[in-house]
């Protein structure tokens, strides 16, 4: 299987959201934190989680996975530092406060007087149980196990790396990161379950990179939105910024046109549809911890 594929595949697939974990930080908090580890900062050279060789082979991972030019006419997965964002997440509780939920509604790009982004919410004490989970695993911890042992983000990302050193090493006798990409493509190809349980997940984080508001971490500079010729998030879009941060002045209760009543039914029948797929699709893998971000309350 060619593990490679251009932007209109990935976004056609549908992938949904871990990166969002990045909580909507504050933009330029966050800017900073990539920045540092895009460009190397940080005291060992590595990021907030991996290592300094981690992350120059999860960078050759990502480039494969969403590549950019000349391979792709859009950015890839390096010009939206997908690799960085990757990093900030699995170390989302290396920050006080950990960076999983922010206020919104809204970012200020399109109206408003501030960020709401930029004021984390605080973690209630099973929120944090369950993003732990999520990215920890459960390290055989009773309090964490009580659906079953878990695999988290973070071994899942160490030991998918950690495979693929190993099998590069005895393919061509050096890292992952100096092969060429053929053969790149080969090892992320391969059926060994430890790499295919990587690539899941870091395909669908670039994705998520790719497509996300930069306050995740990714979507550098909003490269990821311009290749894929979207707006963003637009809304409010067209309000002053005074109807977006005043609350609004009482009004009756309008009754629902038949129109839109016959509109909202036809969403939910594609969503009944819809939905057991979805839910099938994450179910393939009990024990990962690598379910998407919109899965957790």
């Amino acid at each position: 299987m060619d593990v490679r594929a251009n932007r209109r595949e990935f976004v056609a697939g549908g992938v949904g959201g871990a990166l969002a974990v990045l909580g909507l930080a504050e933009p330029a908090r966050v800017r900073a934190l990539i920045d540092e580890v895009a460009h190397g900062r940080l005291p060992d050279g590595g990021g907030r989680f991996l290592s300094a060789a981690e992350l120059d082979a999860l960078r050759a991972v990502t480039a494969r996975l969403l590549p950019g030019p000349p391979q792709d006419p859009g950015p890839g997965a390096l010009e939206v530092h997908a690799a960085e964002a990757i990093d900030l997440l699995l170390g989302a509780f290396e920050m006080r406060p950990a960076l999983i939920h922010a206020g919104g509604p809204f970012s200020g790009r399109a109206g408003g007087s501030g960020d709401d982004f930029a004021h984390f919410v605080a973690l209630d004490p099973q929120a944090e149980l369950g993003w732990r989970i999520r990215l920890e695993g459960s390290r055989g911890m009773p309090e964490r196990e009580f659906a079953g042992p878990v695999v988290g983000l973070q071994e899942i990302y160490r030991r998918g790396l950690a495979r693929l050193e190993e099998l590069a090493h005895a393919r061509i006798g050096h890292d992952f990161a100096r092969a060429g990409t053929a053969v790149q493509d080969e090892l992320l190809s391969s059926h060994d379950h430890v790499v295919s349980r990587f690539a899941t997940a870091a395909v669908a984080n670039c994705l998520e990179a790719l497509c996300g508001p930069p306050e995740y971490g990714g979507n550098h500079g909003l490269a990821g939105w311009r290749g894929l010729q979207w707006r963003g998030d637009t809304a409010p879009d067209g309000f002053t910024a005074a109807q977006v941060s005043e609350p609004d002045p009482p009004t009756g209760i309008v009754a629902e046109s038949p129109e839109a009543s016959l509109r909202a039914s036809s969403r939910l029948a594609v969503l009944a549809r819809v939905a057991p797929l979805l839910g099938r699709a994450g179910r393939r893998d009990p024990h990962a911890g690598a379910a998407t971000r919109g899965e957790q309350g």
